[in-house]
C-alpha cells in the first residue's frame, strides 16, 4: 500500500470511530427518551431536567459503546469489506445488533425461560435505539463504506 493509501486508511479509521461514538450517543438518546415516563416533564425546573437528561445520555452512551464495540466493529468491517452502503442495511443491522446485545447479555426475553414475548416494550426501545444508531452511523460513515480503497489506488493516467 502506498503512502496515499495509508493516509486514506487512517482517515477512514478516524471517521469510523467518530461515527461509532456519535451513533452511541444517538442510541443513548433514544433509550433515555424511551424509558422516561411522560410525567417526567412536569417534575422540577427546566435546568435540572436538562442537566439530568444530559448526564443520563452521557452515561448511557458510555455503556452502549462498551457493550456494542465488538459487534459493531465486526459489522463495520463486513460493511467496509463488501462496500455495503444501503441505508436499509444499516438500519436493519443496527436494530438486529441492538436486540442481540440486549437479549444475549441476559437482560431480555431470550435469556429467561419464563420471559414475555420477544418484542415487549423494552425490546422495542432497544430496537429503536439500534435503528437510530445505524442511521446516524450511515449518515456519517456508512454511505461511503469502502470508498477509501478507491481513493487510495492511483488510477492509471493513460497508455
Amino acid at each position: 500500500m502506498n503512502r496515499r493509501g495509508v493516509v486514506a486508511l487512517i482517515v477512514r479509521i478516524l471517521v469510523v470511530i467518530f461515527a461509532f461514538l456519535a451513533a452511541s450517543v444517538a442510541a443513548a438518546t433514544v433509550m433515555a427518551l424511551g424509558v422516561l415516563p411522560p410525567e417526567w416533564i412536569d417534575v422540577g425546573d427546566v435546568a435540572a431536567r436538562r442537566a439530568s437528561l444530559i448526564a443520563l445520555i452521557g452515561l448511557s452512551a458510555v455503556f452502549i459503546s462498551a457493550f456494542a464495540l465488538i459487534p459493531a466493529m465486526l459489522l463495520i468491517a463486513i460493511a467496509e469489506g463488501f462496500r455495503l452502503r444501503s441505508v436499509l442495511f444499516y438500519g436493519v443491522v443496527g436494530a438486529a445488533a441492538a436486540l442481540v446485545c440486549y437479549h444475549g447479555f441476559g437482560h431480555g426475553a431470550l435469556a429467561l425461560p419464563d420471559a414475555p414475548a420477544l418484542f415487549d416494550r423494552d425490546s422495542e426501545i432497544v430496537a429503536a435505539a439500534g435503528i437510530a444508531a445505524g442511521l446516524v452511523y450511515w449518515m456519517l460513515a456508512g454511505r461511503n463504506a469502502g470508498e477509501w480503497r478507491k481513493r487510495a489506488d492511483p488510477t492509471p493516467s493513460g497508455p
